[in-house]
């Protein structure tokens, strides 16, 4: 289908591939190519055959590839439709974070209720997208952020558990809270330093999955 585009979300993989930093790995296709814009918002022009649910006119947002643009070619199984009283630049906002954090904690963790999620870097986007859906299946939460202001935020939303993301005190402190269990664990990117030493102090996890792990799934996927 095709969408006039109202609002496009500005990523940090955009700011990577307009500076030359993008690995070439994150150009596959699928994966968001080499043009920006990887999030919109917009109004449905026209659909395609075979297209059900959706009608030219509707108000949706998309995860698509090269969306920085006036309008642009979406597969219906990347576009949503929009509530009445959400804006487009807001609706920009939700499919990366959201299908992000869908597939790490619903496809490949299965977090269930009772289980404990760390959520590392907890302050950004995906992970206050992590957030939400960690109290939706009713899962413990512990949460790291990098400054007393974004700690500030998540005490501010609710989070009982909010640790310091920049010392490697975080790791025995969230071994503590779970009584030395571990917990089914997300994890954000870790500017500047690796994260394995900290992950090696961490314990045994109920299961794990991640955005960004330097020992399994590549952080261009997502």
């Amino acid at each position: 289908m095709t969408l006039a585009v109202r609002a496009a979300a500005l990523n940090y993989r955009d700011i990577m591939l307009a500076t030359g930093l993008l690995p070439p790995e994150a150009g596959e296709v699928g994966i968001g190519g080499d043009r920006p814009g990887f999030e919109c918002a917009g109004i449905v022009t026209a659909v395609g055959a075979g297209v059900d649910g959706l009608t030219v006119g509707d108000r949706v947002c998309a995860a698509v590839p090269a969306c920085l643009a006036s309008h642009t070619v979406a597969p219906a199984s990347a576009v949503v439709r929009i509530p009445d009283g959400l804006g487009f630049a807001a609706a920009a906002t939700l499919p990366v974070a959201f299908l992000t954090v869908h597939y790490a904690l619903h496809d490949l963790a299965r977090l269930a209720g009772g289980e404990t999620v760390l959520v590392h870097g907890a302050a950004g986007g995906v992970g206050l997208a992590a957030l939400q859906y960690a109290r939706l299946v009713g899962a413990q939460v512990i949460a790291t952020a990098g400054s007393p202001v974004k700690r500030d935020l998540l005490r501010a939303l609710g989070v009982e558990h909010v640790l310091d993301s920049r010392s490697l005190e975080f790791a025995g402190q969230a071994l503590r809270i779970t009584g030395g269990r571990g917990w089914t664990w997300w994890s954000t990117r870790w500017p500047g330093r690796p994260s394995t030493g900290a992950w090696r102090r961490c314990g045994p996890a109920v299961g794990s999955s991640s955005s960004a792990s330097a020992t399994s799934t590549p952080t261009s996927r997502f």
